[in-house]
């Protein structure tokens, strides 16, 4: 096992493997760190799956099952043998998937196996969640989306808790590790009410937004609340940072497009910064945002981008529910990014032409000379450098990247649709958020939502919100449809 590797799975463990007294609770963590292995890689690539049983495409043309092959004998050694069988019964399903979207099989017969396929990944998700110590809520949002042809209303499918600002592929580069779970069981002032985070109310009003510190765990229980709506700033830079990044997205939302409220129940926008240690990522697992600190070495505080606390807020957006694989998981990337860098440059009252649109701007260590994640205004140019290698996103539908990993490249492609954006900004001028944005917003939330919209969707669909709210054939409309040509996607008007 390389170096690399075995600190990844050392840091997954939260340092359990390396501190442990006795062979018994050596064996324990071993059996932990070798469940949540297999935990993200089953929900990894059962995305695919939900995506086959949503739209009847099949969208991954290899599904790893490198976690099993390496960790598969952890669970072997147990005495339970059904668990053993049942995950390893998972990843037989998974392995039959692809051939059930052959063409030439009846939707009936299709349909009549691959829900019994399904059941039994879905049946492995809980096995494996439950060793891992993954909280029933996520392992129960994961199997629904097995589970269930379509999304309803009720319980529509939410994005996978490891869509992290940081790129899968540039993950996997560094450490070899993917985001996973959290298990949030509240604490005080804190609790979960079917399902959702509730923060008791304050004598003089509601909590809006609240900031948890995890002090370095990777367990996210009894979390202890440093930062809610009406208190000072703590000086503790990342704690006051997420607080203010997600007092920025709720502001801007409403003053620019009178939308108040991010979340999808009512509750409170909430955070957690200093979770695990040096950790590399910020993502939102469905009710928390969850911030790193960084190793400092190739990134700083993940909360020093107030772009990045933006971006991550804008996951609880109701209208955000598309399902996260190929394009429609590239729209979801995109269309965060870009109202990301709207409240960014709202902030510092930029021009269109004035701002850098470069997401997570200075995350990365000065060192390494890189400037950011991505860039809107021209992908693949964000950074160029060891060990980050060479930034691979696409600007145009010739380059575009068909692939199996990274949810189907979602981050990877996600910067052709932000170009179109930018250059539709660029070419109305002014501040980005009124015009252009505004477009975009439209987009989002006139009309009815969809499940998993192509870039020739999200194209015609800004198109027609820039005639119905500019006019047809003005000045903005003809900006959108010359901004979607340019990129390789054009609508025809």
């Amino acid at each position: 096992m390389d170096s690399t590797l075995l600190a990844a799975l050392i840091g997954t463990a939260g340092g359990a493997l390396a501190t442990a007294g006795g062979a018994w609770l050596r064996s324990r963590d071993r059996l932990r760190t070798a469940a949540r292995l297999i935990y993200a890689e089953l929900t990894r690539d059962s995305t695919a799956v939900a995506y086959f049983r949503q739209t009847g495409h099949w969208p991954a043309p290899t599904l790893s099952r490198a976690a099993w092959d390496s960790q598969g004998a952890v669970l072997a050694r147990r005495r339970d043998v059904r668990a053993f069988e049942t995950v390893h019964g998972g990843y037989e399903a998974l392995e039959l998937l692809p051939f059930l979207a052959d063409d030439t099989l009846s939707p009936a017969v299709r349909d009549q196996w691959l829900a019994g396929e399904a059941e039994q990944i879905a049946a492995a998700v809980e096995e494996i969640g439950a060793m891992a110590k993954v909280s029933q809520e996520q392992i129960t949002a994961w199997t629904r989306r097995l589970r269930r042809r379509q999304p309803d209303d009720a319980h529509p499918a939410p994005p996978p808790v490891t869509s992290g600002v940081v790129p899968l592929a540039l993950l996997e580069r560094l450490t070899r590790e993917e985001a996973l779970a959290l298990d949030f069981r509240g604490g005080p002032g804190v609790t979960l009410r079917d399902g959702g985070l509730r923060v008791r109310r304050r004598a003089d009003g509601v909590v809006a937004h609240v900031v948890f510190d995890a002090a370095g765990g990777d367990v996210l229980d009894r979390l202890r609340a440093v930062r809610y709506t009406g208190l000072p700033p703590t000086g503790d830079p990342a704690v006051d940072e997420a607080y203010d990044g997600m007092v920025l997205a709720s502001t801007f939302l409403a003053e620019v497009f009178g939308r108040h409220g991010i979340g999808r129940g009512g509750g409170p926008l909430a955070a957690v910064v200093h979770y695990d240690v040096a950790y590399n990522n910020a993502f939102w697992n469905g009710e928390l945002l969850v911030f790193g600190d960084g190793d400092q070495e190739i990134f700083g505080r993940f909360t020093q981008c107030v772009d990045v606390v933006v971006y991550e807020s804008l996951a609880a957006l109701p209208e955000l529910t598309w399902t996260f694989f190929g394009q429609s998981g590239a729209l979801h990337i995109s269309v965060r990014d870009v109202f990301a860098q709207l409240a960014r440059q709202y902030h510092l009252d930029q021009t269109a032409d004035e701002a850098d649109w470069l997401a997570g701007a200075g995350l990365v260590v000065p060192a390494l000379g890189g400037q950011a994640l991505r860039s809107l205004r021209a992908p693949g140019t964000a950074y160029d450098n060891e060990p980050l290698g060479k930034d691979p996103q696409p600007d145009h539908m010739r380059d575009y990247v068909e692939t199996g990993t990274d949810n189907g490249g979602v981050h990877l492609n996600s910067g052709i649709p932000s170009l179109a954006f930018h250059r539709v900004a660029v070419a109305l001028g002014g501040r980005a958020w009124e015009r252009a944005g505004r477009v975009w917003w439209d987009a989002l939330t006139v009309g009815e939502g969809m499940a998993a919209p192509t870039f020739e969707d999200w194209a015609r669909r800004t198109a027609r919100a820039a005639a119905a709210r500019y006019g047809e054939n003005g000045e903005e409309h003809r900006a959108v449809l010359a901004a979607w040509d340019s990129v390789g996607l054009p609508v025809g008007g």
